[in-house]
């Protein structure tokens, strides 16, 4: 009887030493496998935007080529909230527009009563979002500064393409001077479409569902915005924005192309993130594989060239997206050289 006591009291021991090594390798091998790996966050956008579906093309192919770096998509507001993030977060990245990229590091506009956002540096161009001005064939409207007098859809209250609309007028001296009407995409299309306004000002990726939408329905005009531009020295005070022109047939043949302004969207990633990581990241993202699933991912990646890279330089480039481009042949301007 005593033995039979003895070895149970013998095999509950085991039964506790075999679960506590279980439980020991589980715990430790875990910690292991994040000790040797890289974490880090890229912020995107709403669900199902164009931001978020960037980032996710980026996490897509750095998860697929790199065992020892990891990365996860965040939802998040936008471009204004991405560029606050990756400020004060060592390990993150974030989809942005070229605008909040230079207005933050300047602590200028929606940044100016806080500390200027030093710590972000550029990664890449990630797509044009083109300035696409339209108005009814028979409209009165040939030249930006015939919209006087008029209302205008131009976006929601504080959009990239409110501001960047407001940024224009005011440069032409014309911003009190005309009836801005807060809507964007299909709502702002609608708006024009029924009469309710007299342009449509939208700053989007080449095609848009909405400008489409409204092709189908109404004959329309796009105006020359690249012309005001240069006239009230815009690229001077703006320079996260530069003269472009509306890519041939991108609506079919229904649109003329005309010149306009065009802003890049952009990746940035605070200067903590290592420069061999940045590195390899850019180095799988334009791949040719990588390219070809960002295409899948988005066709407004056909921006994403490096005679294109240019553009994205508004703010210093990160030390790991600075070897790159040096390799690249891509010439660096003054604003763009590393400060690490």
């Amino acid at each position: 009887m005593e033995g039979t006591v003895m070895e149970k009291k013998q095999k509950i021991h085991l039964h506790i030493v075999i679960c506590f090594i279980f439980v020991f390798l589980v715990v430790f091998s875990g910690c292991g496998d994040k000790q040797n790996k890289e974490w880090y966050t890229i912020y995107g956008g709403v669900i199902g935007g164009s931001f978020s579906q960037f980032a996710n093309g980026v996490n897509h192919i750095v998860n697929h080529k790199e065992t020892d770096i990891k990365i996860s998509v965040v939802a998040s507001a936008g471009s204004i909230e991405n560029t606050r993030r990756v400020n004060k977060e060592e390990n993150a990245l974030g989809v942005v527009f070229a605008s909040e990229s230079s207005l933050g590091y300047h602590g200028q506009e929606a940044f100016a009563n806080e500390d200027p956002k030093t710590n972000i540096r550029m990664v890449t161009l990630l797509y044009y979002a083109y300035g696409q001005f339209s108005t009814l064939k028979n409209s009165h409207i040939h030249k930006f500064e015939d919209i006087v007098g008029e209302k205008i859809a131009c976006g929601t209250t504080g959009s990239g393409t409110a501001k960047t609309l407001e940024r224009l007028a005011m440069s032409a001296g014309i911003w009190d001077k005309f009836t801005p009407i807060y809507r964007g995409g299909t709502a702002g299309a609608q708006t024009l479409q029924d009469g309710q306004v007299n342009g449509f000002f939208w700053l989007v990726s080449v095609p848009n569902s909405a400008i489409i939408e409204l092709t189908a329905i109404k004959h329309i005009r796009m105006i020359d915005l690249d012309t005001p531009a240069q006239k009230y020295g815009f690229y001077e005070k703006y320079p996260f924005y530069f003269p472009t022109k509306l890519p041939e047939g991108a609506y079919e043949g229904k649109v003329e192309p005309v010149k306009t302004i065009a802003m890049p969207t952009v990746l940035i990633a605070n200067k903590a993130v290592p420069a061999e990581t940045v590195y390899r990241i850019l180095k799988h993202v334009y791949a040719e594989e990588g390219h070809k699933q960002m295409l899948q991912t988005n066709q407004a990646a056909s921006d994403m060239t490096v005679e294109n890279a240019h553009h994205a330089f508004v703010i210093p480039l990160h030390s790991g997206a600075y070897k790159f481009w040096n390799e690249q042949g891509v010439e660096i301007p003054e604003r763009a050289k590393p400060v690490d």
